[in-house]
């Protein structure tokens, strides 16, 4: 990639706010190169996948926009290096990078539009009503509600360090462990009980700085062979005491049940512990988290 590539693929994505597909007429005028120079330009991004072309016209693919969030992180001189991935998602990717400074954290790219975004928006309340939205400003939406929930519970909460952020891209701290869903505890020697008061506390401390997850199950907890654990996947996280969304975000008010959300979380949990044994009350749970009870008296 040359400069004049870059500031290309650049004026693609800017000029995506009005148009699905950018006309090559709209990129000779809005970079001022000659012509021979766009076709030569949208042939080498196209040649890097990095761009999709229609009778339309262009636009970004998802590899174009990892490239533009990874450029960024580079000139900020924060990315030494990127390796494997860690795991896939419906809607993002995440991969192990090594940071300038010799940490090891990984890379987080959101990317709603891979399956049917329409799907996503269903619990995403911050999306549900922009119709027209794309799934570029969707992506980028999505990650940054993300790390802010991250910053608003790291290093409170076990959750993942929240280090940069870029368009649809999340720079977090290393992961450790593997899903809950795939771990048998006794097999690593932790004891269910104890292990679910743990992540019960977490819920309550999450709670008590303003959050719920709102999707919490053993399919976003990591747990390592010492027992250690962080909860990750925050982007449809709600405030507590709040109509809509994060305020330095800007989506449009809606109304959600609080309750619901948090009882949800908390019944996923016991749904996955009722193989250990492990019966609770869900209300006494429930009044535990928001602070009426102790958890002596469940």
């Amino acid at each position: 990639m040359e400069d004049n590539d870059w500031k290309l693929l650049k004026i693609i994505e800017i000029s995506m706010k009005n148009h699905e597909w950018v006309p090559i007429q709209d990129l000779r005028r809005k970079t001022g190169f000659h012509e021979k120079e766009i076709v030569f330009r949208l042939g080498r991004l196209n040649k890097f996948k990095f761009t999709n072309k229609s009778n339309y016209g262009y636009r970004l693919s998802h590899w174009g926009y990892d490239a533009l969030a990874m450029n960024a992180f580079i000139k900020k001189e924060l990315i030494a290096g990127i390796g494997g991935k860690v795991g896939v998602g419906k809607e993002g990717d995440v991969y192990h990078v090594l940071l300038t400074n010799h940490r090891e954290a990984v890379l987080k790219f959101h990317q709603l539009g891979r399956t049917c975004f329409s799907m996503g928006k269903r619990y995403r309340e911050y999306l549900a009503n922009k119709r027209h939205i794309s799934w570029l400003y969707a992506s980028r939406l999505t990650a940054a509600r993300e790390f802010e929930v991250l910053n608003m519970l790291f290093p409170v909460v076990k959750v993942p360090e929240p280090i940069e952020q870029n368009r649809h891209a999340i720079i977090m701290g290393k992961l450790h462990g593997e899903e809950l869903k795939r771990v048998n505890l006794l097999e690593i020697n932790v004891d269910p009980e104890e292990f679910f008061w743990k992540l019960m506390v977490e819920v309550k401390k999450t709670y008590k700085l303003g959050i719920i997850h709102g999707d919490l199950s053993e399919f976003n907890i990591l747990i390592d062979s010492e027992g250690d654990f962080v909860i990750i996947d925050w982007p449809q996280a709600i405030e507590v005491g709040k109509k809509g969304k994060l305020d330095k975000l800007p989506f449009e008010e809606v109304e959600y049940d609080e309750e619901f959300y948090l009882k949800r979380d908390i019944e996923n949990l016991l749904r996955y512990f009722k193989k250990y044994g492990i019966d609770k009350d869900i209300d006494k749970l429930y009044n535990y988290v928001i602070g009426d009870i102790n958890s002596e008296n469940i």
